[in-house]
């Protein structure tokens, strides 16, 4: 079981929570404790928020509270009346998070007696405040998330996942024959899955430079982040496509007797696997300069890769005679299309980042 500095920095927040609300004899103190754990958020941003909705939360419910208890007594009816109010406007300001803590809020004030009203709603305050103000406190001082650092890795660790999945795509079509597929949905699980958590630290990168914008990566550097998880989620959606083929291709190949691969179509064929080359040396200069910092040089947009497959599919084309080459020929230009968006786009991000990083 792993315990991660998060639940070590709640457990604090909580601690000194507890220790503060018995020190100035403010209770109970377990709401305040349920306050800090709430609002240590995975950000310093997300804590700020949540402090905010929490304030208003419980001024509406606080609020809530004494007026019905004032004018209607403590009764069931108006502990029905408080809940049928308040979470209609909880819903309507989007506080759907803190409903609980309003209506527990509301009854906590609501179960005093008349004379003691005032003073419950400050006691109330007061501990809620020293749970916002631990939680808050704890996050910005104790190992403070660094989104900047897990960022990068997800970066690195995405972008070669992506490559390698649409690579592999590639090359299963190339070296399809008439053997059973073997495609490997947990690899397109998992790259779909490191492609959905640097989305994720990017938006919490975003959000914290909002608050503390001096100790966060550049704007251009987040932007550059944001093109390159763009690009590996892209390059995944390619590989499917060309994942898509091999079972009409391996179809039709057994149905047609399995004929052997001339030797015109499998110079196509190792012209496409050799696209892959030059998508690797890419990423790997991408990744060099947006993850590790350093200096690339970046690569031409150049169409003699493409000039030379489309010599070798003039010496193919006479074979073009019936319903089976067409179809093969349709597969050659779905899969160098997109080998030819995967290695341009590369490039244009390649260029991007080394430009950014001369400008810094």
């Amino acid at each position: 079981m792993k315990i991660g500095a998060r639940v070590i920095k709640t457990g604090i927040a909580v601690a000194i929570t507890m220790f503060f609300c018995k020190y100035l004899g403010l209770e109970p103190a377990f709401f305040g404790a349920v306050s800090a754990v709430i609002n240590l958020q995975p950000s310093i941003f997300l804590t700020i928020r949540a402090a905010r909705d929490q304030i208003l939360i419980h001024v509406l419910g606080v609020t809530a509270g004494f007026f019905f208890g004032y004018f209607l007594g403590v009764n069931p009816l108006s502990a029905g009346l408080i809940v049928v109010l308040l979470i209609p406007i909880y819903i309507k300001l989007k506080l759907h998070s803190g409903i609980t803590m309003g209506i527990v809020a509301a009854l906590f004030v609501l179960s005093s007696s008349t004379e003691e009203f005032l003073f419950h709603a400050l006691a109330r305050t007061g501990v809620i405040f020293v749970g916002l103000g631990s939680a808050m406190l704890i996050n910005v001082l104790l190992w403070p998330p660094k989104y900047s650092k897990l960022l990068k890795e997800k970066l690195r660790e995405g972008n070669e996942a992506a490559v390698l999945y649409f690579c592999r795509a590639v090359q299963d079509y190339v070296g399809l024959d008439s053997g059973e597929l073997h495609i490997d949905t947990e690899q397109r699980k998992r790259v779909n899955k490191l492609n959905k958590e640097a989305r994720m630290l990017l938006d919490l990168l975003s959000r914290e430079r909002q608050v503390v914008a001096e100790s966060s990566e550049p704007r251009e550097w987040v932007l550059l982040a944001k093109k390159l998880i763009d690009y590996n989620e892209s390059i995944t959606k390619k590989g499917d496509r060309i994942f898509d083929l091999l079972p009409t291709r391996l179809e039709r190949r057994i149905e047609s007797g399995t004929p052997p691969i001339s030797e015109e179509f499998r110079a196509i064929l190792q012209i496409l696997e050799s696209g892959c080359t030059i998508v690797i040396r890419v990423n790997g200069k991408i990744r060099s300069v947006i993850v590790d910092g350093g200096i690339a040089i970046p690569e031409e947009i150049s169409e003699e890769y493409w000039e030379s497959l489309t010599k070798a599919i003039e010496q193919w084309q006479p074979r073009l005679s019936g319903s089976y080459y067409l179809h093969g020929l349709l597969e050659v230009a779905v899969t160098a299309n997109e080998i030819k968006w995967a290695t341009r786009q590369a490039k244009i991000l390649l260029q991007e980042s080394v430009e950014n990083k001369v400008m810094e």
